[in-house]
């Protein structure tokens, strides 16, 4: 019990300072999907999306699948249900259900690939 009370400490220490590190740093502010977005058409890919951390991305698909890695410290993420069609998964409770087509979400982040 005192190792698994160890590691949710440590867990949430880590995202609180990823979270204060992300909000106090000079210069940066905090994006919304539908603002300061790039577009990929560009070659130099997409950055200030969403749960992105600095990161910058080339394709809907290297998104996807780092927003699937960040949701094992219960960031949300897209999930495939079928061929062409996401769920937004949220591990909020009472969460209203989203669902996207890949259109969409290359439309909503700014992808062309």
């Amino acid at each position: 019990m005192r190792v698994l009370n160890l590691a949710i400490s440590a867990a949430t220490l880590f995202v609180a300072a990823c979270t204060a590190d992300a909000e106090t740093s000079p210069g940066r502010s905090t994006p919304t999907p539908e603002t300061e977005m790039g577009s990929a058409s560009s070659g130099e890919g997409v950055a200030n999306l969403p749960y992105a951390r600095g990161r910058v991305f080339h394709s809907l698909d290297e998104y996807l699948a780092y927003l699937e890695q960040q949701g094992a410290i219960d960031l949300p993420w897209w999930r495939e249900t079928s061929p062409g069609v996401y769920e937004h998964v949220r591990r909020v409770t009472g969460a209203r259900r989203e669902v996207a087509t890949r259109a969409e979400l290359m439309e909503r982040f700014g992808f062309t690939r």
